[in-house]
């Protein structure tokens, strides 16, 4: 089985924390169907990140066929959410 990759890139003053793993194929614990990432976006400081909550939650986005894509598409999400301003 292949272990999740975890990526952390400053965007001050923010920390995203981006983490993917292998999408297995329905009913097979060895065939990879493609990756997946979600994202955690916290603050340098520790201080609150959205209302005051320390952490803001992406869960995982759509399926792709490699992992340096879904490691881009959960960065990406997370850097739209701190442009818009963290909606729900």
């Amino acid at each position: 089985m292949s272990s999740p990759v975890r990526r952390e890139i400053d965007a001050p003053p923010y920390r995203v924390i981006v983490a993917a793993r292998p999408e297995y194929r329905a009913g097979s614990l060895s065939e990879i169907e493609g990756y997946v990432a979600r994202s955690t976006i916290t603050r340098l400081d520790g201080s609150p990140v959205y209302e005051s909550y320390l952490q803001y939650q992406i869960f995982e986005g759509e399926i792709f066929i490699d992992l340096e894509s879904a490691t881009r598409d959960g960065e990406q999400q997370a850097r739209d959410a701190i442009n818009t301003g963290f909606p729900h």
